[in-house]
């Protein structure tokens, strides 16, 4: 399998003929930004009892090895997920609830090549157990999910998840609760605040202070400018 390309250039190349990143981050900008970011992606989720309740794995303890066996390594990419293959990702969002429009995790598909047509097809595929393949991964799925049809439906469906992404229309940030933090709520709010936030390269910062920096944020997810207004 086809590695992605690590060159942001590349990688945030459709957001940036879309204007949507005006100044594209370095790899270093990224990776102070995903430093910080960490904390909230490996935080428990309040809701997340209430969301898989009523599926035979539903637990945390019973579906996390499924979860793993299936997504592989991706799985453990806790950071920006440009790393990700674009197979980890479609797991990713087959075998994970996303209570709402997955903003993040659907730009990181459109940063694939046809990446969304992809998606389209991986769970079309698993809907109707098209394979053999698929159909496991639908057996797996449905004793991780509870309907699981109903939440592919909502990818799947017209005006749907995948087509609201491919017309690049993406919730207001406005409109986020307020236990979301704006700048990592989608994968190009990330890149404007990593672009925005760091110095370029490590070059450009005290060599002296990049670690005690890194520590402090990684250790902002619990002071309490946690979660700043979005910008506006």
């Amino acid at each position: 399998m086809t590695r992605p390309s690590h060159d942001p250039s590349v990688r945030l190349a459709v957001f940036v003929e879309r204007g949507l990143i005006p100044r594209l981050p370095t790899a270093w900008q990224l990776f102070c930004a995903q430093v910080e970011m960490i904390p909230y992606v490996v935080m428990a989720d309040d809701g997340d009892a209430a969301r898989y309740a009523g599926a035979p794995l539903g637990h945390p303890l019973l579906r996390t090895p499924v979860v793993f066996s299936q997504v592989g390594r991706d799985h453990l990419r806790i950071g920006h997920g440009l790393h990700s293959t674009a197979l980890g990702v479609f797991r990713h969002l087959s075998y994970v609830l996303h209570e709402g429009y997955p903003v993040y995790d659907l730009q990181l598909v459109q940063t694939h090549p046809d990446g969304l047509e992809r998606l389209r097809r991986h769970l079309r595929d698993v809907e109707a157990a098209t394979t053999r393949a698929a159909a496991r991964e639908r057996r797996l799925v449905d004793l991780v999910i509870p309907e699981a049809s109903a939440y592919r439906r909502r990818f799947l469906e017209p005006g749907g998840w995948i087509d609201r992404a491919a017309a690049f229309d993406y919730p207001d940030p406005s409109a986020l609760p307020p236990f979301i933090r704006h700048d990592f709520s989608s994968l190009v709010a990330f890149a404007n605040y990593a672009a925005d936030t760091f110095p370029e390269r490590a070059r450009d910062a005290p060599l002296r202070g990049v670690p005690a920096q890194l520590v402090r944020l990684a250790g902002r997810r619990f002071t309490r400018d946690a979660f700043p207004p979005p910008p506006g």
